[in-house]
């Protein structure tokens, strides 16, 4: 009998798994899946959100360049991709365009007979003298103008990927 009062019988060890210890049969496929994650995140190229521009969809610093310069570059990188600009301040840019079918199935838009707008907003910051970053956010929009009804949903950051793909273009170009 032990000192707690329950007595412990090696014949019935087995049966509660006191005896062995085995190797779960989950953790192959739980080292497979963090491997696959971080292949993921090597590909899709993680960023801290502690870096300046790490927790948009996307960001690039441009360097030498004026802001005017870097703006109308901007505009024309996005226009050149089927989207608009639909208002602009100083430091912020919004462009749409229309949602493709698959949009429109993935955020929400189809059952309803809605159509859902892409909504990226390009925010220029001055990081230091003739330097800026450039962020990107992604947002599916449903009922896009509708004063009332408009409906902003922020994209998964995992699809950083076409909003880089821009913005890297605008730092090219300006090359």
């Amino acid at each position: 009998m032990m000192p707690n009062g329950v007595s412990f019988r090696p014949e019935r060890a087995h049966s509660t798994g006191l005896r062995h210890a085995r190797p779960l049969k989950g953790s192959v496929i739980s080292v497979s899946s963090c491997s696959l994650l971080l292949v993921f995140l090597l590909v899709t190229g993680c960023k801290s959100a502690h870096e300046p521009g790490g927790s948009s969809h996307a960001s690039v610093q441009i360097k030498g360049k004026s802001l005017a310069e870097i703006q109308q570059t901007t505009v024309a990188v996005f226009q050149d991709d089927a989207y608009r600009l639909t208002a602009s301040r100083p430091d912020v840019f919004i462009f749409d365009r229309p949602g493709s079918r698959s949009d429109t199935v993935k955020w929400g838009g189809l059952l309803a007979g809605e159509t859902v707008v892409m909504r990226v907003k390009v925010a220029f910051r001055e990081l230091g003298p003739q330097t800026w970053l450039l962020q990107a956010d992604a947002y599916a929009v449903r009922n896009a103008g509708d004063p009332f009804f408009e409906d902003p949903t922020r994209t998964l950051i995992l699809n950083r990927s076409p909003y880089q793909k821009l913005l890297d273009e605008v730092a090219k170009r300006l090359k």
